[in-house]
């Protein structure tokens, strides 16, 4: 078995900060002290090396390493640390509980459950899932809840018992599926349709009397990979109170099929065509980023990342210039929307005020 390490304090900025002049500055540091948050993180630290073979050490080992150091010393006020899809609900179980245990044992780091949680000292961490996939009965939810799992997706790309993902054709949520939401609208815990397709999205949508998430993505009117949303799934999430997180994992909120990078810039923009879109207070923040080599994890899993749309150039298999892992990204957003003349009142709300209404309008006033 490869040996396994996990290095601290490698994340340095993927490109120079965004500048701005003394008035800028000033409002950067004034909005970047008020809530900042992301819906969809891997706050964690990769292994190193990274190959094929450690990846596959790391995953038999079911925890992951939480970078504490790195989320402690952040902007960040509020991350929902989210597990990898998984089929095997004794991976999730592990994982869960070495999570709570990591965030218990981390200054600056305090767990969140309820939405009374939602304030406090340090950087608040919830607990999310990729998608449901490992849930057969309602006490599966139960358990996931006792767990700590705050959100969680309907399904990953190839489906779950709840609906279909991204890739399969979809023919909705299933009978289980409507069991399911409502007993998540019931425990408290936010429903995610980030991978589900997009019928099984918007029914997702309609079952839940609680607002929904999708907490990791990206306009597919702006970039038309399959990995995207189309509008009408994100104005019916936010017709009903719900928010797209916009994330910055390698190669997904990508805008010019001509070019092969993509840049904070790229991000932006994605956020500023939901706002116009959708409205302000449908935008968040979900980066889907990891303090480590994200790129490096493609190679090891041969993946270049999600599917670019039909004749774009792919992607050229670099960090995401500026917005490379959770505690970059945010300050780099901030910075870019001050420069496009963003009032600070909108900025706020999508580095973390419109994450936390969504928190508080779902999660239980205390844990069961």
């Amino acid at each position: 078995m490869p040996e396994l390490g996990y290095a601290t304090g490698g994340d340095a900025a993927t490109a120079p900060t965004v500048p701005l002049d003394a008035a800028g500055e000033a409002r950067a540091r004034a909005l970047l002290a008020g809530p900042v948050a992301s819906l969809h993180e891997h706050p964690v630290r990769l292994p190193e090396p990274l190959t094929a073979d450690t990846w596959a050490a790391h995953m038999r080992g079911a925890v992951d390493v939480l970078a504490g150091d790195e989320l402690a010393a952040s902007v960040l006020d509020l991350v929902v640390a989210t597990c990898f899809s998984q089929p095997d609900p004794a991976f999730v179980a592990s994982w869960a509980a070495s999570m709570s245990g990591q965030i218990a044992a981390q200054s600056g780091l305090r767990p969140v459950r309820t939405w009374t949680d939602l304030d406090g000292p340090g950087v608040g961490v919830a607990l999310g899932l990729e998608d449901l996939g490992t849930v057969r009965t309602l006490g599966d939810l139960d358990e996931l809840q006792r767990l700590g799992i705050v959100m969680a997706g309907v399904a990953y790309n190839h489906g779950s018992p709840l609906g279909c993902g991204l890739a399969q054709h979809d023919t909705g949520l299933t009978n289980f599926g409507h069991e399911a939401i409502a007993r998540m609208n019931a425990l408290g815990m936010v429903v995610d349709v980030s991978h589900a397709g997009d019928r099984t999205s918007l029914e997702a949508i309609e079952a839940s009397t609680a607002p929904v998430a999708i907490n990791h993505a990206g306009a597919q009117s702006l970039w038309g990979s399959t990995r995207m949303v189309p509008d009408r799934v994100i104005r019916a999430a936010a017709e009903r109170g719900g928010v797209i997180g916009i994330e910055a994992a390698p190669g997904s909120t990508r805008t010019d099929a001509d070019a092969a990078g993509h840049t904070v810039h790229d991000v932006v923009r994605h956020i500023e065509y939901c706002a116009e879109s959708f409205g302000v207070g449908a935008v968040a923040l979900g980066g889907d980023t990891f303090y480590g080599d994200h790129v490096g994890l493609y190679r090891a899993l041969d993946s270049r990342g999600s599917e670019p749309p039909a004749g774009a150039v792919p992607f050229d298999l670099e960090p995401v210039a500026g917005a490379d892992n959770p505690s970059e990204l945010p300050v780099q957003v901030c910075r870019a929307l001050i420069t496009r003349g963003w009032a600070d009142v909108d900025i706020a709300a999508v580095l973390g005020g419109n994450a936390r209404r969504l928190l508080t309008a779902v999660l239980p006033e205390r844990a069961a």
